[in-house]
This record gives structure tokens, sequence and C-alpha cells, in this order.
């Protein structure tokens, strides 16, 4: 009866283990590609990028992003690139946006790029990049 035990806990242990996977860990699985600094910076720097959940941001040379949120929020802050390749945020003009650095991946599946926070937690995909600021932000 204790083998019975042991096994059932091990069970559960095992399940909950899998159950905990995040999205990096997924990513990393599927092959995706961990974006270097270079190519971090060959996407956003000097351009405009569009997110799957409708906010649209350009990264000015500078070191500044602004844009519209979802709803059409005018958002500013600054942008840096680590030299892992982060891409990270700071110094939001909006409460809710916290400084913050992303590692930047290529989804092989999905053939997008996906922004994954410290947690491995997918929180960004780019669904479109525009070369300069179209949009006069």
């Amino acid at each position: 009866m204790r083998k019975l035990g042991v096994l059932f806990a091990a069970s559960v242990l095992a399940f909950t283990v899998a159950g905990c996977a995040t999205d990096e860990s997924a990513l990393r699985a599927s092959s995706s590609l961990l974006l270097s600094a270079k190519e971090v910076k060959d996407i956003f720097v000097g351009n405009t990028v569009t997110s799957a959940d409708g906010k649209t941001y350009y990264f000015d040379r500078s070191g500044v992003v602004v844009g519209k949120g979802a709803y059409g929020d005018k958002n500013k802050g600054n942008w840096n690139i680590t030299p892992e390749g982060q891409l990270c945020f700071s110094n939001w003009n909006a409460n809710f946006a916290p400084s913050t650095c992303y590692k930047v991946f290529f989804d092989n599946a999905s053939q997008q790029r996906k922004l994954v926070d410290m947690h491995g937690e997918v929180q960004y995909t780019v669904i479109n990049i525009l070369t300069g600021n179209p949009n006069n932000f």
C-alpha cells in the first residue's frame, strides 16, 4: 500500500511540474530562436511595430519609444537593448506600464517575434514591422 501511495505522489508531482511549463520553455522546445542584441536592434531601432493586442509603437534611435495603446491612449517612455539582447522599457508616462525587460524570440511555428517577460510568459507578439515612423508619433 505504501508503494502505491509513493507512486501516486510521484505521479501528482510529475503532473504538477509538467503543468508549470512556461511559454519560454515551449518556445525553446519548439526550436524557436532567442534573438541576439543585433537581431533585436534590426527589428526595433528606427521602426514602428504593432503587437497582436493592438498596440503600435515607434522606437526612435534616440532611445525614446512613443505610440498608442490598444485603446488609443498615447504613451511615451524610454527603451534600450541589453548586450544579451533583452528589450527594456523605462520612464513611461503611464502608471500601468512598469519598467521591465523582455527576451525576444523568433517563433518558428508562427513566424512571429514574441516578447517574453521575466516569468517566462509571452506578453507581446509582434505582428507588423514598418520602417520609420509612418504614423508620425
